[in-house]
């Protein structure tokens, strides 16, 4: 969005800090707005009858979530949690509506920023019915990518391995297991929660499904 454009939002703004593990919303609460995380991170889940949760995304800074609820009576659709120490931008649901009505950039962005929603859950359910577990893992990688290049590149992940496998539909152990086949075979290198993706190419045979990662004696990743 265009400078003049943002500060048609300011009236609607404010900044919220939410600690590690805190809850930022359950589904169905009542939509008070929605957020932008400015540091930190955030996951939006949805939770089973027996407590089991599916992570459905993680907003990381820059990331905004809960938009859908401004247009629905039923309340935010999903929950969000905060996964470490969280700074957000709180946009309230009436002062933004009203923008909307006087701007047609803002409504255009907020348009820009459902679609991209919308990508994210059509991948996120293509990543689950479509793709084997080690596809999932490549493809999720891969997105944590810098533009379309073949070089190595170094990723940070945002959460632990629980959340991550929850995410990827799959368990803690067998992500455990890929990410020490991928360092085997050469393809990435662990250190904590630091990736270094050292076969671009690789990866991305493996996501499309043109090669399966072979067999390897499994050592602990250490994330």
């Amino acid at each position: 969005m265009k400078e003049d454009d943002l500060t048609f939002l300011l009236p609607s703004a404010k900044r919220v800090f939410y600690p590690k593990n805190s809850i930022v919303f359950h589904e169905n609460e009542q939509c008070r707005g929605f957020y932008i995380v400015e540091e930190g991170a955030v996951k939006v889940y949805k939770e089973s009858g027996d407590a089991r949760q599916h992570v459905l995304h993680i907003a990381v800074p820059g990331d905004c979530f809960g938009e859908a609820a401004l247009f629905l009576d039923t309340g935010y659709p999903a929950s969000a949690a905060a996964v470490k120490d969280s700074s957000l931008v709180l946009l309230r649901k009436q002062e933004f509506l009203d923008v909307l009505n006087r701007n047609p950039a803002v409504a255009l962005a907020l348009m820009g920023s459902m679609a991209l929603w919308a990508r994210r859950l059509v991948t996120s359910i293509e990543r689950l019915t479509l793709k084997d577990a080690g596809q999932r893992l490549a493809d999720y990688l891969l997105s944590m990518c810098s533009g379309n290049s073949s070089h190595s590149q170094v990723v940070q992940l945002d959460v632990t391995k629980q959340m991550l496998a929850s995410h990827l539909g799959i368990a803690g152990e067998t992500l455990s297991r890929l990410l020490a086949r991928f360092e085997a075979e050469g393809i990435i290198e662990v250190s904590g929660r630091v990736v270094k993706l050292l076969s671009i190419p690789q990866l991305r045979k493996i996501a499309a499904g043109i090669e399966e990662p072979a067999e390897q004696p499994l050592s602990g990743t250490g994330l």
